[in-house]
């Protein structure tokens, strides 16, 4: 036990240095970092619904009283199953009228062509003996109008055939639409109706069941901010947790990219839509998704925290003398601060992916010391100044 104890003695001294050297000022009077090489993976987060690729709306193109219903929430269903059946005796009863319509009209055309026969021999008689001169020329006019009257008969009398046809037709389609059939293979989501409900079919379709297809492929919609929408790409990897199961993680790819803004209290976002599986069902439709979508991953590069980038030194008569600026001109931009003859001098630099932590610095040599903060004595009060924020 003494020997393993001993052993410890120079690592824990070597830990104390390091945190010492990290966390503790310099003699210049400024705290200081080291730049260090990291792995940085740069994401944009957002807030997303969980929803089904593809909502199949089920709705009744006729009206009438629901009789029986053959389908529930969460209820699997295979295109065609039968889903509601609305009380038939009224549609049953516009197919026998429509039936007897018909048999009407062909009644009707019968007579009607008989009459035309008979009007063809009277027309054809009277017109030989109109030129034996037997008969004035008003009988062979009147034959002519009643030939003429009895051929117009037949001709309505084939139209309001092809017209019964049509009303037995639509009789029937709406006595088959009573009768309504899952359009879809999927899992009934939402169902709208109860037995004895009446549906009123009259110019928008009421929904009546909402039927989502296959829930083992769904769809995360995430509003992205106008700020980050710019790298967000098709194909990108990202992942993302819900509420249900904070212990998890689940993964998606990027699917699409929407073009439409959405503006909410001045606020612009864009609709990302994540391609995401579900094997065991454990998500649902619905569910709030706090999204993390990867734009670039970095490994073992230069980096500084980013209250290095932060860092900006008091200025004033009391600490004029402790500031020197590199490059006067090039004040915009990124910049960090090093000491330099016991003076915090500005150095600009060209800065990478973050990861809203650590960023990536280019031109800076790993092991370089930059500045992060003023050293304070706790015992006396706060200087004015000190570090401020922004790049």
């Amino acid at each position: 036990m003494i020997i393993v104890l001993l052993a410890l003695v120079p690592l824990t001294a070597i830990a104390s240095f390091a945190w010492y050297r990290r966390s503790h000022p310099t003699g210049s009077g400024f705290r200081t970092v080291q730049v260090v090489r990291a792995d940085i993976t740069e994401r944009v987060t957002a807030t997303g619904t969980l929803q089904p690729v593809i909502t199949s709306p089920v709705g009744a193109q006729v009206s009438g009283i629901v009789a029986k219903l053959h389908a529930d929430f969460n209820s699997q269903v295979k295109a065609g199953d039968l889903l509601v059946e609305l009380d038939p005796a009224l549609f049953q009863n516009a197919v026998a009228m429509a039936t007897a319509q018909l048999a009407q009209a062909k009644a009707n055309l019968t007579s009607a062509h008989a009459s035309a026969r008979g009007a063809v021999s009277v027309r054809d008689r009277t017109r030989l003996l109109e030129r034996k001169s037997l008969v004035s020329g008003a009988d062979l006019d009147a034959s002519e109008a009643v030939f003429g009257q009895t051929a117009g008969q037949s001709r309505s009398g084939t139209a309001q055939i092809a017209q019964a046809y049509a009303q037995l037709d639509k009789a029937k389609l709406d006595l088959e639409h009573s009768i309504i059939r899952s359009p879809v293979d999927g899992t009934v989501i939402s169902r709208n109706i109860d037995i004895g409900q009446a549906v009123a079919a009259t110019l928008t379709a009421p929904t009546l069941f909402t039927i989502a297809r296959d829930l083992h492929h769904m769809q995360v919609h995430a509003a992205v901010d106008e700020a980050d929408i710019g790298g967000v790409h098709t194909g990108q990897s990202a992942t993302f947790t819900v509420d249900a199961f904070r212990d998890q993680t689940f993964g998606g790819v990027v699917h699409e990219v929407r073009n439409a803004p959405q503006t909410l209290s001045n606020v612009v976002t864009y609709d990302v839509v994540l391609d995401v599986e579900n094997p065991d069902l454990k998500l649902r439709p619905g569910m709030t998704a706090n999204v993390l979508i990867l734009i670039v991953q970095k490994s073992q590069v230069a980096a500084v925290p980013n209250e290095a980038l932060r860092f900006r030194p008091a200025t004033g008569p009391a600490t004029a003398g402790s500031m020197k600026v590199v490059a006067p001109g090039a004040q915009q931009g990124a910049a960090v601060y090093v000491v330099d003859g016991g003076r915090a001098v500005r150095l600009a630099i060209k800065v990478g992916v973050t990861d809203g932590n650590m960023t990536e610095v280019e031109g800076m040599e790993p092991g370089r010391e930059v500045i992060v903060d003023v050293a304070r004595d706790k015992s006396k009060a706060p200087a004015a100044g000190g570090a401020g924020h922004g790049i």
